[in-house]
């Protein structure tokens, strides 16, 4: 455990393979837990890479005051809708790398203004690759045939870019062109699944942004991962828990390991550490 930690005030917890089941339902027990932590009087931050639209109404329901979502592209005020942080990947690196990334053996997508958008010429393989999405609820309404030029017309308004491969060498070479690029972060979320955001943004930047707009210390933080776009807010937090279903670099840069999301890992970690820190 980290020498920061303090009284806990804050939870920010990640949704898919963290608080969400495969199916990505929440189970009554993590439900639970987080239910309790808020009526002790903290407050649970739902840290996602998902759009705000795509965070599960039960977790929304409980009246968690903020969101982060698009890895940490904005925090959102639920109850206002309005965005008290914002990181946008700039017009002309979109439109470069998504001129790549469409040539590219997978289905690209974007995230603009709390909505998916994906080149709906890929949508049937990827289904078949990818059930998870359609599992999830992630369903990609905003098909477009040509993306790149629907990318066009949005500005400076696209907060992230992804791609669903469907092979290893495809995922191989996206990787090498992301890391080649010096305007962007490029992040493994999934098996087969890159994502984009523009450099200096991430979980844990968000994170400490509203933390400071809160008056929340970063020892006064606990986080909880499962994946590399969490790792940055497991490192602010004073207590950063990876989740057992974590690959082994995440969990190495935990504080602590729980149980899998399928064992109720979140309700577990909880239940260890937040009554016993909030005395």
């Amino acid at each position: 455990m980290s020498d920061k930690l303090e009284k806990l005030r804050l939870l920010a917890v990640d949704m898919d393979g963290t608080a969400l089941l495969p199916d990505a339902r929440v189970t009554p027990s993590t439900l639970a837990a987080l239910r309790r932590v808020m009526d002790e009087g903290a407050l649970v931050i739902p840290a996602s890479g998902r759009v705000f639209g795509g965070i599960p109404q039960e977790i929304l329901g409980l009246g968690v005051p903020y969101a982060i979502t698009a890895n940490g592209a904005s925090v959102m005020e639920t109850a206002t809708g309005k965005r008290v942080y914002e990181r946008n990947i700039r017009h002309e690196d979109a439109m470069e790398l998504l001129s790549y990334l469409l040539t590219e053996n997978g289905q690209t997508y974007f995230q603009c203004e709390d909505r998916y958008y994906e080149d709906s010429r890929q949508a049937r393989t990827a289904a078949l690759i990818h059930p998870y999405m359609a599992l999830a609820g992630l369903n990609r309404t905003g098909g477009q045939e040509d993306l790149l030029g629907f990318a066009g017309k949005q500005g400076n308004g696209i907060q992230k870019i992804g791609i669903m491969v469907f092979d290893g060498e495809a995922e191989a070479r996206v990787l090498a062109y992301g890391t080649g690029m010096e305007q962007f972060h490029v992040m493994k979320t999934g098996h087969f699944s890159l994502e984009f955001n523009r450099r200096g943004t991430s979980k844990g930047n968000a994170l400490e942004h509203l933390c400071g707009l809160l008056g929340v210390e970063a020892g006064q933080v606990m986080a909880i991962g499962d994946n590399e776009n969490d790792s940055s807010m497991l490192a602010f937090a004073g207590l950063g828990v990876a989740m057992g279903n974590a690959p082994e670099h995440v969990k190495a840069a935990a504080d602590f390991v729980t149980k899998t999301n399928v064992e109720d890992g979140v309700a577990w970690a909880l239940g260890r550490f937040w009554s016993q820190a909030i005395q």
